[in-house]
């Protein structure tokens, strides 16, 4: 579990929702930049996603009290290990329905 003080960073694109899960996904991927030492910085997130890419700053406290947890889950391989070691995800918590998740992850927007 983060630090509840930290931060969470979810890449995105720009003009499109950020915090949107698609079928089949059970958690949205987000890094945990100080998960790792020294911590993960913007530029070295963005090094690994498309160039137009964006990151959007979350605070453990936001995340937790729109009744979600964070997990941490492995990263892609395709990521480089910083990354995979602080990857994490935004889920629902017990007894959400995934309308309710939905719809929580839309508060985070």
């Amino acid at each position: 579990m983060p630090d509840p003080t930290g931060s969470v960073v979810r890449v995105g694109e720009p003009g499109q929702p950020c915090f949107q899960i698609r079928p089949g996904e059970e958690g949205l991927s987000v890094f945990d930049p100080d998960a790792i030492q020294p911590p993960l910085e913007e530029d070295e997130i963005l090094q690994s996603f498309r160039p137009s890419s964006i990151v959007v700053v979350r605070s453990v406290i936001a995340v937790q009290a729109a009744g979600l947890d964070i997990e941490p889950v492995p990263g892609a391989e395709a990521l480089p290990p910083r990354l995979q070691q602080a990857h994490r995800e935004i889920r629902p918590r017990a007894g959400m329905t995934r309308k309710q998740f939905k719809q929580a992850l839309k508060g985070l927007e």
